[in-house]
């Protein structure tokens, strides 16, 4: 009897168990588990296993391929920590360890707790549950950046006692930890069901498995890195307080906590009501155009809260769902200008502004536009994305859109002397409430009155029946040429538009266009490469503005005036000259990014340059290409004869050092050294460490050094620039503004390629290469080659630099003989150091000065494998024999091979200016570099003139100037420069005939006036006062009183208008006249009848014959007769 009630009591609590364990399983706080795919922990005390993961989960900030599980509630990494007494954090000793509830469990007795983990790798179910979650908490971070689930570990403490010395414990504790990752991001779900102890036996805890007095430790929840400085502890750990930790969450769900894991520091999900904590945003960089949709999360929000947002200066109401508690999203507005933009939050109706962050915001050529579009004259077909708008999780299908036309305008640009100084309005909106997931739109331009426009955007923006001046969702497309696309048009505008546009004069801020694309391509001291145009580019329409050009680079830096610099070369690798080629570059009115502090006519990063420089090239190069050369008069492009090219330098390997003047040689040391340093050009330092290389298998106990961090400093800067080697991410590069940041920032390449600080500009599109371009011209690019561990660094320095140079990277100075110096000569001090030191370390950490390199070691490997490996390469057969790694070996080749095409590339070349073909003929060849030849040919029945065929030779032509004689040739001559000059000569001769013309008259008139007036009969009856004869002919007279209506008298009219004579009459007496005056004797009779007036006439003609004054005096008596 006593047998039977013993087995029914067995079965009975085997049922409960089952029903409990059941339960447990499926309730929708805990993921599954203990089903025949979980493995449990051996039925032992203090007992850990590790497992080899399928794939890598990042914690810490580091990636990791197994774990530790542990029977007193924890995960470890790096080693199994077997301690059941949770000690304080933070831990060292690499106790890296995730503790979901670290406390003495004891599942060694029969039937007491279990321990459940497993691997899940392919459970679709399982992985849409664990998205689900992730995005529900840290969607405000993620944004736009989708985290799907591609990895679980689920680890379950069963019903688990605590340790007890003897007898039995009478509590139990269930809980579980969930690790979730896609490889790079990373979070981990604490569920926690019954919790009745805290502690064990040995804990000096109690009968009931609670801490009690001060040696009594309960358990600790949390996350330890190992490091003895990173840590994260939930609040109420190691106190009885952690009981409660089943009641209560931080992501507002009881019994369930969650928090992001892969970064240097831990990430509790939730809110927070700290103000000092910095508000999540995301997407962290933005268009500068606006229309984003940012997800800020941080503080607790609350459905009856008034929320707001201002993000540089601007209110904006933000939106709030239920479904997404902890995060609100606002719309970002337009900016015009790139940097970083503060974002702040307020919870009270914008009374206060507590919480604060920020968001980078870039111009449209850094971030690829949502909406691209195909032209074909004055057609457009138009395309925008299906997904993601406006929101990550919003179904396409249900979402209307309205597509509108922009235009941008500026003051003082060609037709805008009116308005703001800075336009970017709508002018039509050309299709209203269509759905986002139609196919295309296509637009006429034609159809729209654009006239007076000259740049256009497409907008789109969601739909909304209900007009409101609020922000919306949108997206934008590059800006394009609204201009009628016909010819003639072209031609007028470009008219129209070099009266009055701004000439760019060249100056020598402005760089020279490198002569080569492989110089292009190499050089990265001034120039970039253009993101709509260069080579291995994936984008559509890569070029397709310019169809002749296969890769274009732009001037990084504005010039003083703020212009910029575009060079853009062929297929064969030339620069095209913009006289020969419409796809040719030129000097730019304003540079492409613009100019601090932006929002000012001329200075708007991309869209200047666009309505200033590209309408401009577009109207009068492409469109109308006879009118480029008034576009070339007003933007001339270079022409490469001032280019010098930039020179090398290189550290890499074990390490190998080729210096500025080509010195190479190993330098075997250990310690942070300067590399390079000026001090003329500008105040500029490259600091490097050198630290030991990972021992290997094949050569045991052998030492050799890399560069595995560097730092520099640039004095016109506040920004300073440290790249290390990461596990994680291959390399990490961090800014410090000095002065405006208190703790260094990691640059997260993986949100945006491309960062602008101050004086330098950082880039990234692959994990192990970086480059650093700094403002003075010098550029550092970094790689690290697969498999190794070791950095590559390579500088380029300008031709201002030479002579300006020292450090291990010597002194350009063209005698390689003087680079190769002790290492003691520039080891840096501490007080020195510009270097930013991790958690526990400092500058003795890195810097030992008993280490004694090993500069030759005896080596295994078979000659054969050296030589199919490093093909000839010394240091890649130094560095593999002394490592026993091939990938060191193999590295070290491709690095030396990296500088040797970097110095190959950049080699000077000759350029002579380029040559015109002869007045109607034509030549053959458009490269006008050292060694390169241009032909010329003329039209049949033409002789050419000078040479046939002129080479560049060191800058200057051979041969003779090149022109075409014959009948069409001098016909064209004639037209060009006889013909204006016959039409000259012809004008010259009418002004002439002109002016002696009138000339003529005057002295005609006057002559005829003087007579008029010796022959008045007046001076007879006149006064008798004496007017000398001189004074009287040299006096004005006076003109006749013209009638009204009358005539105007012809100019060498000789006629009296008081009175005319009968012509014979007038004949004769005239004859007489004259007869006396040349000599002749008059008539008698007339002395006998007047002797007073010959008396009278006497004292006014004293110098004449008494002959000629009778001749006057009978021609005076004629006249009175006839008259009378």
């Amino acid at each position: 009897m006593d047998y039977q009630r013993i087995m029914y009591s067995v079965i009975i609590n085997t049922v409960l168990v089952f029903i409990a364990t059941s339960s447990l399983a499926t309730d929708d706080l805990f993921y599954p588990y203990g089903n025949s795919t979980d493995q449990q922990l051996p039925r032992e005390d203090d007992i850990g296993i590790e497992v080899q993961l399928a794939r890598v989960f990042p914690y810490f900030d580091s990636n990791h391929r197994s774990l530790f599980v542990n029977d007193n509630g924890i995960l470890s990494f790096l080693k199994l920590v077997k301690l059941y007494e949770a000690d304080s954090f933070p831990l060292d000793d690499n106790r890296r360890l995730i503790a979901p509830y670290w406390a003495d469990v004891d599942i060694s007795r029969v039937n007491e707790g279990h321990v459940y983990f497993r691997e899940v790798t392919n459970d679709q179910e399982l992985f849409d549950r664990a998205t689900s979650e992730v995005l529900r908490l840290f969607g405000g971070e993620l944004g736009l950046k989708r985290f799907t689930t591609k990895w679980l570990f689920i680890a379950t403490w069963e019903k688990v006692p605590f340790y007890v010395v003897s007898g039995q414990a009478n509590r139990y504790n269930t809980f579980q930890t969930v690790l979730i990752t896609d490889g790079v991001l990373s979070f981990v779900i604490f569920n926690y069901g019954v919790l009745e102890w805290t502690t064990g036996w040995s804990s000096y805890g109690s009968s009931n498995g609670l801490a009690q007095g001060n040696e009594s430790v309960a358990a600790q929840v949390g996350f330890n890195a190992g490091n003895g400085l990173n840590f994260y502890s939930v609040e109420g750990s190691r106190t009885n307080d952690i009981l409660k930790i089943n009641e209560t969450s931080n992501i507002d769900r009881e019994g369930r906590w969650m928090f992001r894991v892969d970064l240097t520091d831990i990430k509790p999900g939730g809110c927070y009501d700290n103000v000092n904590d910095e508000l999540s945003v995301s997407p962290k960089v933005v268009s500068m155009l606006g229309g984003d949709v940012l997800y800020v999360s941080g503080p607790c929000y609350d459905e009856a809260q008034d929320i707001n947002c201002m993000i540089d200066g601007v209110m904006i109401p933000t939106s709030f769902n239920i479904d997404t508690p902890f995060t609100v999203t606002c719309i970002m507005p337009t900016t015009l200008k790139v940097g970083d933009m503060a974002v702040s939050l307020s919870v009270d109706g914008g009374n206060t502004y507590l919480y604060t962050g920020s968001v980078t915001s870039v111009s449209i050529d850094q971030i690829p536009p949502p909406i691209t579009f195909t032209s074909s004259g004055d057609m457009l077909d138009i395309s925008w994305p299906k997904e993601n708008f406006p929101n990550i999780d919003s179904v396409p299908a249900d979402i209307r859109v309205d597509l509108s036309l922009v235009t941008y305008q500026e003051r003082n640009s060609l037709r805008r002397n009116t308005g703001d100084d800075i336009t970017l309005a709508k002018l039509v909106t050309v299709a209203i409430n269509i759905p986002l997931t139609q196919d295309g739109y296509q637009l006429d331009l034609t159809s729209l009155s654009l006239d007076d426009f000259d740049v256009g955007l497409l907008l789109i923006e969601e739909y909304s029946d209900v007009p409101s001046a609020e922000l919306k969702p949108s997206m934008w497309s590059l800006p394009l040429n609204i201009n009628p696309s016909n010819a003639d048009s072209a031609v007028s505008w470009c008219r129209e538009w070099s009266m009055t546009a701004d000439v760019v004069e060249p100056s020598n801020d402005i760089p020279p266009c490198p002569c080569t694309l492989t110089q292009a391509l190499a050089d990265t001291t001034w120039y970039d490469a253009d993101p709509f145009c260069k080579v291995g580019s994936t984008m559509e329409g890569n070029c397709a503005t310019r169809p002749d050009a296969a890769h274009c680079v732009r001037a990084r830096i504005p010039s003083a005036n703020g212009f910029g610099n575009r060079c853009c070369y062929n297929t064969d690798g030339y620069l095209l000259h913009l006289k020969d080629f419409s796809s040719g570059g030129s000097h730019q009115l304003r540079h492409h990014a613009g100019a601090s502090p932006y929002q000012q006519a001329g200075d708007i990063p991309f869209l200047s340059n666009f309505l200033w420089d590209t309408i401009p090239w577009s109207q009068c190069c492409v469109r109308a290409d006879s009118e480029c050369d008034r576009y070339i008069d007003k933007r001339p492009y270079d022409q490469c004869l001032t280019y010098d090219t930039p020179e090398p330098a290189s550290i890499f390997g074990e390490p190998h050092i080729i210096s500025f003047d080509d010195a190479r040689f190993p330098f075997n040391e250990l310690g942070e050294f300067t590399l390079l340093r000026t001090d003329v050009v500008s105040e500029f330092e490259i600091q490097g460490r050198l630290q030991p290389f990972n021992t290997t298998s094949t050569e045991p106990g052998t030492v050799g050094t890399s560069l595995t961090a560097f730092v520099v400093r640039y004095a016109a800067s506040t920004t300073y620039v440290q790249v290390v080697l990461s596990e994680r991410r291959t390399m990490d590069l961090m800014v410090w503004e000095e002065g405006q940041m208190e703790e260094w920032r990691l640059i997260d390449f993986s949100v945006g390629s491309w960062w602008r600080l101050n004086g330098v500009t950082v880039s990234s599109t692959t994990p192990s290469k970086i480059l650093i371009q700094y403002d003075n011209g010098i550029s550092a690019e970094v790689t690290v080659h697969t498999n190794t561990t070791a950095m590559a660094l390579l500088v380029l320095a300008p031709a201002n630099f030479k002579y300006d140079t020292t450090g291990l990277l010597g002194s350009w100075n063209d005698n390689p003989d003087d680079d190769n110096k002790t290492a003691a000569e520039f080891l840096i001090a501490a007080s020195e150091s510009y270097f930013h030191y991790e958690a526990l370390s400092n500058y003795t950490t890195y810097n030992q000065p008993g280490f004694v390199p090993i500069s030759t070691i005896p080596s295994t490997i078979p000659e054969d494998k050296i030589t199919e490996l490093c093909m000839g390469s010394m240091a890649c057969a130094y560095d593999y024999q002394k490592t026993g790694d091939p990938n060191v070996g193999k590295g070290t080749r491709e690095a030396e091979e990296d500088y040797d095409n970097t110095d190959n590339d950049t080699t000077d070349v000759v350029a002579c200016t380029r040559l015109d073909a002869p007045a109607g003929g034509t030549k053959t060849g458009t490269m006008y570099l050292s060694g390169k030849s241009v032909s010329f040919t003329c039209p049949e029945g033409h002789t050419l003139e000078g040479s046939v065929t002129r080479t560049c030779i060191n800058g200057t032509w051979s041969g003779n100037e090149t022109y075409c004689q014959g009948p069409e040739a001098e016909s064209v001559t004639r037209s060009e420069f006889i013909f204006p000059l016959i039409i000259v000569a012809l004008t010259l001769f009418v002004i002439i005939f002109l002016i002696l013309l009138i000339m003529y008259c005057r002295i005609r008139k006057a002559s005829k006036h003087k007579e008029d007036i010796e022959m008045d009969p007046t001076h007879e009856r006149g006064p008798s006062t004496v007017i000398p004869v001189s004074e009287y002919d040299n006096e004005a007279p006076t003109p006749p009183e013209v009638p009204r209506n009358s005539m105007v008298v012809p100019i060498c009219s000789t006629s009296n208008p008081e009175y005319s004579l009968d012509n014979n009459k007038k004949k004769g007496i005239d004859n007489d006249y004259m007869s006396v005056r040349n000599g002749a004797r008059p008539s008698k009779g007339i002395d006998d009848e007047e002797p007073d007036l010959k008396k009278e006439s006497a004292k006014h003609l004293d110098s004449d014959s008494e002959d000629e004054i009778t001749a006057i005096k009978r021609h005076y008596q004629a006249e009175r007769e006839l008259i009378e």
